[in-house]
């Protein structure tokens, strides 16, 4: 059973520890996705998302201040003490003086800081827009990075954060399912989006942040997304789910589907490479491997799908993309980070296989906890037997 009041205290408390191993004294916070870990309450965070509407200030010690969109503060007053309106100072929203409303604002932050003691600390910041970061800076502040010290206290999950990911899986698996059954010569890629989207919706998921639903040619390369192309008999039908689930965590796998009974040669020999690779590498994980030792022991691809490979190999997963992210041997945009699997880490480990100039692609992904005793595969939802050539 999942408590929601420890789940908010115990999530504040990782992310102060991580503030002290870094040397942060507070974090002015205006990303959604940090809010909400340190609030437990996301405000329209689709909108917020582009839109700085509200902002947290953590101090190293005691509960957060927070400003509030204006009108929503009940929201957080429900769990928090201080809560206070926030304020704007973007053009697009103010349609006034930036600069000058950033500096007001800045004053603001400066003022709760200096109510904690804390004006002369350093101060994290992680998203805020030109004027914000040059207002904080005109004031004196010692600005630094806050997403280290955030990554740092949400890379190992807590016993309710797993549970989270479970349910959120669960979730997607059940959305996979209407959509793999609507999957019929005809429908378009847009359908079957909304297909996954209203059961999604309906079992307590929030939303989507990708539109990766694609069918036949454009399955190959992958990064295509949905549009109105039409399922034709034969085709491959993939997704990745990218899904945002119950209390803002997420459920990122992938499956490919065949339209039809009878996959080609080459859907065959695609589609068990990414199936091997990712249940290969799955497998392999366990606390105490360095992430090194468990590159050099990854299966191989063959040749032909190295060109167009998936760069990242394996990256956590919470309640978004986090660290660590472990690259594909040779790709040259990714570094390997330093480091070793813990117990309680959450992972996606992922393979795309298309060869270059070919029709199709196939894109296979699993959600795995590194449970004390090894890999445990948090998305439930089948692998397609007509396409593994099983009976």
């Amino acid at each position: 059973m999942v408590d929601l009041a420890r789940l908010r205290r115990d999530r504040l408390g990782k992310v102060q520890r991580a503030m002290a191993a870094h040397g942060l004294g507070a974090l002015v916070l205006t990303d959604i996705v940090n809010i909400r870990y340190c609030t437990g309450v996301a405000v329209m965070p689709l909108w917020t998302a582009v839109n700085l509407a509200h902002y947290v200030v953590v101090p190293a010690t005691g509960e957060p201040v927070i400003f509030e969109y204006g009108g929503a503060e009940f929201r957080q007053r429900a769990h928090w003490k201080d809560v206070r309106p926030s304020m704007f100072w973007q053009a697009r929203v103010t349609d006034s003086d930036s600069p000058g409303k950033a500096a007001a604002w800045a004053k603001q932050i400066r003022d709760v800081l200096a109510g904690r003691g804390l004006a002369g600390e350093r101060v994290g910041i992680d998203t805020l827009d030109f004027n914000g970061y040059a207002a904080l800076q005109a004031l004196g502040l010692e600005l630094a990075d806050a997403d280290r010290a955030m990554s740092h206290a949400r890379i190992i999950k807590l016993p309710d954060e797993v549970e989270l990911m479970r349910r959120a899986c669960a979730v997607a698996d059940t959305a996979l399912r209407d959509m793999e059954a609507a999957i019929r010569p005809g429908i378009s890629e847009n359908e079957l989006l909304a297909t996954f989207w209203h059961r999604l919706l309906a079992e307590g998921g929030e939303h989507c942040f990708t539109r990766l639903i694609v069918s036949g040619e454009k399955t190959n390369p992958w990064l295509h997304e949905a549009d109105s192309r039409q399922v034709r008999p034969g085709d491959l039908v993939a997704i990745d789910t990218d899904m945002i689930g119950p209390e803002g965590y997420v459920a990122d796998y992938s499956r490919t589907f065949l339209c039809g009974e009878r996959a080609s040669a080459e859907q065959h020999d695609a589609y068990r490479v990414a199936y091997d690779f990712v249940r290969g590498c799955s497998e392999l994980i366990r606390p105490g491997l360095a992430f090194s030792d468990f590159v050099a022991r990854c299966p191989m691809l063959p040749a032909a799908y190295r060109e167009q490979a998936y760069g990242v190999i394996v990256h956590g997963i919470g309640v978004d993309d986090e660290s660590p992210n472990i690259p594909l041997p040779g790709d040259p945009y990714t570094e390997m980070p330093e480091g070793e699997f813990k117990e309680n880490m959450v992972l996606a480990v992922e393979c795309y296989a298309g060869k270059v100039g070919a029709r199709d692609g196939v894109k296979l992904e699993d959600e795995v906890w590194v449970s004390a005793g090894g890999p445990v595969v948090l998305s439930r939802y089948p692998y397609d037997r007509k396409l593994l050539g099983h009976t």
